[in-house]
């Protein structure tokens, strides 16, 4: 129908900004003055994000969308994404995870996708180190689930409501630094769903935000636990 026409004109259209952002990228290298060069590819870098996640979004829209599920062990995972992607940040950041093994069938790239952003988006709302941001994750017979916690600014009702609508921003301030902007919070609710899970949202205004994923673990999955 016309919705899908829409959706494949979506795709085709940003698939093809991704070669004159790359051929933009190039270019940049020979720019001699060094402010204005990051301050472009800044620029860049935020719209190459957008159109990986508007394809990711689409591509978990679609039906046939096939996760690359595999068994993993979600502390490890969020582990190894801390060091990994938010070295800089690390003093902000604590981990309140069971020693012993998260097993869960899930596709990693797109729960450490996930996961990612949660932090992005936490890191976006602490702007001052002494906010913390809690990561704790645990487990029961039936599910396990991972929590992302700040005491940034907070939402408002009203804002969590439509938080995880696409390019939905509670703060107009934009988070360049951290990417806390487009996709976001949307892109987090469609892989948690793609997984037959949930994301819950609660917030209060100036007392910070606390999303949850949770994750359903399969019968055998629990037997092996």
């Amino acid at each position: 129908g016309m919705l899908e026409a829409k959706q494949q004109m979506l795709l085709a259209i940003s698939h093809e900004l991704r070669s004159p952002l790359t051929r933009t990228k190039v270019a940049l290298e020979f720019l001699d003055d060094k402010v204005t060069r990051q301050s472009i590819l800044d620029d860049v870098d935020e719209m190459e994000r957008l159109i990986s996640d508007l394809l990711e979004s689409e591509r978990l829209n679609t039906r046939h969308s096939k996760l690359q599920r595999q068994s993993l062990d979600l502390n490890d995972l969020i582990g190894d994404l801390v060091s990994s992607e938010f070295a800089a940040e690390r003093d902000q950041i604590r981990l309140k995870i069971p020693s012993n093994p998260l097993l869960c069938d899930v596709d990693e790239t797109r729960v450490r996708l996930l996961i990612k952003n949660l932090i992005d988006n936490a890191l976006c709302y602490s702007p001052s180190e002494d906010n913390e941001i809690l990561i704790t994750a645990e487990r029961d017979q039936h599910e396990i689930s991972i929590q992302v916690a700040d005491h940034g600014r907070g939402m408002s009702a009203e804002q969590v409501e439509r938080a995880t609508e696409p390019f939905y921003r509670a703060d107009p301030a934009r988070c360049r630094d951290t990417g806390g902007f487009g996709l976001g919070l949307y892109l987090c609710r469609r892989i948690a769903e793609a997984h037959d899970g949930t994301l819950e949202i609660a917030s209060e205004e100036g007392h910070g935000t606390q999303v949850t994923l949770r994750l359903p673990v399969s019968e055998e999955v629990s037997a092996r636990a």
